[in-house]
């Protein structure tokens, strides 16, 4: 009886050592599987994050070839009138918080990034870069330079000079009162 109860011990020794290898094996394969997607998953993301990056540049040149239109139109009209004149420009809080902080800041320390304005009002920069596209359809003269690869926005002297006499984009004085 010994040898035979020592006979199926054997036995089911090596039918667990084989269900365990099988079961081993099918865990490294699904490992494999996990290391490929994994793979393929970072893959795309650093795709993904190459083309937003290629949007913003194709967002900033838009802007560019805006302001450029506006700036042409602008020279043709001034050109006819010999003097520019700005209507009143309805903003949204938020185009007014961002009109305000390029407004004070720009005055302060001269063109300035997107970062520094999204830094100082809490936005994001892509929320701040739609802001001043907004900003520039709505027809305010916002200047674009290019300093090694990064954008500096000012506004035009004449509209500034005309917003400080006439407040054309109706800033109240509480709103101002937060960017001094």
């Amino acid at each position: 009886k010994k040898s035979n109860g020592s006979k199926e011990l054997l036995i089911i020794n090596k039918e667990l050592k084989k269900a365990f290898n099988t079961i081993k094996e099918e865990f490294e394969e699904h490992l494999g599987s996990v290391n490929e997607n994994t793979n393929e998953i970072q893959a795309n993301y650093e795709y993904l994050c190459n083309i937003d990056s290629k949007i913003d540049k194709l967002n900033e040149k838009i802007d560019d070839l805006q302001l450029f239109i506006k700036h042409i139109a602008n020279e043709k009209t001034s050109k006819d009138d010999k003097k520019q004149v700005y209507n009143h420009i309805f903003l949204t809080t938020r185009e007014k918080e961002v009109f305000l902080a390029l407004y004070t800041m720009a005055e302060e320390k001269g063109p300035i990034t997107y970062k520094a304005i999204s830094r100082r009002i809490g936005l994001t920069e892509f929320m701040v870069r739609e802001y001043v596209t907004n900003l520039i359809e709505k027809g305010i003269p916002i200047i674009k330079k290019y300093v090694n690869q990064e954008v500096y926005l000012d506004i035009d002297q004449k509209f500034r000079h005309m917003q400080a006499k006439e407040n054309l984009v109706d800033i109240n004085e509480s709103m101002a009162k937060r960017f001094v």
